[in-house]
């Protein structure tokens, strides 16, 4: 993503508008319906959005959902709404206009000086629908000559991910006027929707965002809420994967379940033949199993349709026209996996970011042939990573690659589970990137029914004390067979992670 780039995540299922009106000290989250009107409360009127202010007109504005996506339009109203700082409506020269609205995107209802806010203005911003009880925290600004924000370090400290450790800093200039500076952090800092490049002055009722936190500077005070989704998780569910074979059934994986939380990087691990491709391809849907594979509340078998473009699949042969230039491999890819509506200069700059994500923007022009191994695996990723998928998933991206540059790899992967997706990875070679991993799947083929089972799931330091060891290595040496220069350990380890499971170890 450029530096100037607006956050441009549009959403077709739960869009929500959360509503603050400083002088009120009101926040409160809607979950839109298909139609939604936006007004003042009166005794004549029953809008969705009811708002306790006279600048805003008693059907002020409308929002809907029309082709799966929702739209804004300001209902000539007599102060108009400002959207992101453009004003719609009143005398705007933009006038009546139909808006899609994005996550991110701040309404305002304002008088006309938007320097000096009217007492009742306010604010609506678009985001994710959470379900969560919005707490409303804030920090007196006058107390205060600066505030650091970071992942666990700073003055405010947000445990997320997608957050840098010392991602932006808030600070008083000498005319006491407020700033708000980003300390060259992964996900950027946005002010009313755009990204900003350089330390920029504040004006009253700007919104900030910080990842998956809004901020709203008021003047005397900076508030700030999560907007972070419950629900924002992977639900494997897998009773059975089976196959027919000469008539007899033969069953593939069996029993497995977890969950995994979105900003999560995962590591597959297992056994000869324990079944890690089969597990792959049931989750993402290409094979299905006898269970759920759930993402977002949304059932990947039953609307794989609706879920498809969200996912991102990199097998382990590299899948690229030779003759092609990298920058054409990436247009083509844009073009077939991006929304249709999706503007030329918005590709363009989904191009541009992920060129500069995967280190691949000194090979615009290059051919694919001329290519190193490394350089085709990133551009192999960065097809996959052009729609921006939620759920992405790689089967031995660091085969053939040395150890530096499968470090490299490695870490880029892990700076895209940053930006909110879960990153699920297959490797062999799992002990010199061990450390960029938040959790591991471990597969193992039993002895006895010769089918795959999970025999554990946990972070990096749990799995190592689960299996004894004090290498990911070792763990594989654990379960697979004698024969297999292995210590054949897979039906005990199985059945210690099903005690473990019901609490009994």
């Amino acid at each position: 993503m450029s530096k100037t780039e607006a956050w441009t995540d549009i959403v077709t299922d739960k869009l929500a508008i959360v509503l603050f009106v400083p002088s009120k000290r009101q926040m409160e989250e809607f979950v839109l319906k298909e139609d939604n009107l936006i007004g003042r409360m009166s005794s004549n009127g029953n809008p969705d959005i009811p708002i306790d202010s006279p600048v805003v007109s008693r059907r002020h504005g409308h929002i809907y959902k029309q082709d799966d996506y929702f739209f804004y339009e300001d209902l000539s109203s007599t102060n108009g709404t400002y959207i992101n700082g453009t004003l719609y409506g009143r005398e705007s020269k933009t006038g009546k206009y139909k808006n899609l609205l994005k996550i991110g995107d701040v309404l305002r209802i304002d008088h006309c000086d938007l320097d000096s806010p009217h007492p009742d203005a306010s604010i609506l911003v678009a985001v994710h629908f959470t379900g969560n009880k919005l707490d409303n925290r804030y920090v007196t600004l006058e107390t205060c000559g600066s505030i650091i924000v970071g992942r666990n370090a700073g003055d405010i400290q947000l445990d997320n991910r997608a957050i840098s450790e010392r991602h932006a800093v808030f600070m008083k200039n000498e005319d006491g006027r407020w700033l708000v500076d980003d300390y060259d952090s992964t996900n950027g800092v946005f002010i009313n929707n755009s990204r900003i490049n350089d330390r920029t002055l504040l004006k009253p009722l700007d919104v900030i965002r910080i990842a998956d936190y809004v901020f709203i500077y008021t003047g005397d005070k900076l508030h700030y809420f999560c907007s972070e989704r419950t629900g924002r998780q992977l639900i494997i569910k897998i009773e059975e994967r089976s196959v027919r074979r000469l008539l007899k059934k033969q069953i593939l994986l069996q029993d497995i379940n977890l969950s995994i939380s979105e900003g999560e990087m995962v590591m597959i691990l297992g056994g000869s033949g324990a079944g890690k491709t089969t597990f792959v391809n049931a989750v993402l849907g290409y094979e299905k199993a006898r269970g759920s594979i759930e993402h977002d509340n949304i059932d990947i078998y039953k609307e794989y349709g609706k879920v498809r473009s969200n996912m991102g699949f990199v097998p382990q042969q590299d899948l690229l026209r030779l003759e092609d230039t990298v920058y054409a491999t990436l247009s083509n890819a844009a073009e077939m996996k991006l929304d249709s509506r999706t503007t030329k200069q918005e590709r363009e700059r989904r191009i541009d970011h992920v060129l500069n994500s995967l280190g691949l923007a000194r090979e615009r022009d290059s051919l694919v042939k001329k290519l190193s191994g490394g350089q085709r695996k990133r551009l192999s990723i960065a097809v996959e990573l052009i729609s921006d998928p939620g759920l992405f998933f790689l089967d031995e991206p660091d085969s053939g690659l040395d150890g530096i540059m499968a470090r490299s790899l490695m870490e880029q992967l892990r700076a895209v589970a940053n930006e909110g997706k879960i990153v699920m990875v297959i490797t062999h070679a799992p002990d010199r990137v061990s450390g960029l991993f938040d959790k591991v799947v471990v597969l193992a083929k039993g002895e006895k029914d010769n089918i795959g089972h999970l025999a554990f799931f946990g972070s990096v330091p749990e799995t190592l004390a689960f299996f004894g060891t004090t290498s990911l290595e070792g763990v594989i040496k654990k379960i697979n067979r004698v024969d297999e220069n292995g210590d054949g350990l897979s039906d005990y380890y199985i059945e210690k992670y099903a005690e473990f499971q019901k609490g009994n170890v």
